[in-house]
């Protein structure tokens, strides 16, 4: 019953859906590798930390390719011009 519902669910296209299957894929391998000791909050929390985290590199990606980034030299730079000033 329950992989008939995964299924039904992987089918359907609710971005809701799509995190409950993330976090139960994550659950998983976590079981997997025998990593279940921790509460069911932790591990909540660490699967949220890890997909802002992984927002996070999207956008940076996302910046780079349009072209929104800055090396780091000219970042410090322009702090250094204005601090001269």
């Amino acid at each position: 019953m329950v992989i008939s519902l995964l299924r039904l669910a992987k089918k359907m296209s609710s971005p809701a859906i799509s995190e409950l299957l993330s976090f139960r894929e994550y659950l998983d391998r976590r079981i997997a590798r025998g990593d279940a000791e921790m509460s069911p909050e932790c591990v909540l929390r660490e699967w949220r930390d890890m997909q802002e985290t992984v927002q996070s590199v999207r956008r940076g990606i996302a910046d780079a390719d349009a072209g929104r980034i800055r090396t780091a030299e000219s970042l410090l730079d322009e702090l250094q011009a204005r601090l001269v000033r």
